[in-house]
């Protein structure tokens, strides 16, 4: 096994060679068991990967061969940082991703030594964030929503309002405060239009029931500050506002895909229903 050739203290020949290695552009995968760069848009990705890792040897004043740096605990550091804020399904595939790239210099012949130290290493890293993504929506997920809204009405009426707007609506619970504040200026035939949510970005007009759109133009109950809302689905539901939008977003997701469309065009809509800019934030 080799290194990759050059020196240097930022790891850009390094860089260089390792890309050049990896690429195989032109050359068909067909009847292949490799992990070679087959696309400039793969070429691209790895690019990012390698400058990613070298940015963070460099931060912490690594010096060596690039790739003798592939330990397990260099990798553990630096998938930490770099994964912090990322979403679930975004680790999953940087992390695949990644592993892909350091099979495919280790099939060129160049020295990796995290294979030789924990050849389960990325496996492991993906099932842990597999088992905490299922934790967060086993927590967020309100089994009998509805029972809880009725519930909530019962309990404090306006308490349930807003989270009847929340669930039905799929908003945060600042717009469900103005909605339920200024509902005249929002209900529009049928819909709630120019409804303005996080980044001032401004929801597609929503269709709401004939039954909620009642509940908001015949309310007489005074607004109730965030703190008293969040009291009341403490203290009985433990549970959060945002759980009434994640609970409606994946109830929208799994009827969606009952219909008979694809995964990925329902997360298409439900991103748009949610008013995400970006979908790895709908992943999420």
């Amino acid at each position: 096994m080799a290194n990759l050739k050059g020196g240097g203290g930022n790891f850009q020949k390094q860089i260089k060679d390792a890309f050049h290695r990896l690429e195989a552009f032109g050359v068909g995968r067909f009847e292949k068991n490799d992990n070679l760069t087959h696309s400039y848009k793969l070429g691209q990705k790895r690019l990012m990967f390698l400058k990613d890792v070298a940015t963070y040897f460099n931060s912490q004043n690594l010096e060596g061969k690039l790739n003798t740096l592939f330990t397990k605990d260099n990798l553990d550091n630096f998938f930490n940082q770099r994964l912090e804020t990322l979403a679930p399904i975004t680790k999953i595939n940087y992390l695949r991703s990644f592993s892909s790239m350091l099979k495919g210099l280790e099939q060129q012949n160049i020295y990796i030594p995290l294979h030789y130290e924990d050849k389960d290493f990325f496996d492991d890293r993906v099932k842990t964030i597999k088992d905490q993504y299922e934790t967060i929506i086993e927590n967020r997920y309100i089994d009998n929503v509805e029972n809880v809204i009725s519930n909530l009405y019962e309990n404090r009426y306006i308490s349930g309002l807003i989270a009847e707007c929340q669930y039905e609506l799929s908003i945060r619970q600042a717009e469900a405060f103005e909605l339920v504040s200024n509902p005249l200026k929002y209900i529009k035939n049928g819909y709630i239009e120019n409804l303005v949510g996080k980044g001032n970005h401004i929801y597609e007009p929503k269709e709401i029931s004939f039954e909620l759109e009642q509940k908001l133009l015949n309310n007489q109950e005074e607004l109730i500050s965030k703190s008293t809302y969040y009291y009341d689905l403490q203290k009985k539901y433990d549970i959060s506002s945002h759980n009434f939008r994640f609970t409606s977003a994946r109830d929208k997701f799994e009827e969606k895909l009952n219909s008979g469309i694809s995964e990925k065009e329902a997360k298409l809509q439900i991103s748009e229903i949610l008013n995400h800019k970006r979908s790895e934030i709908t992943e999420y």
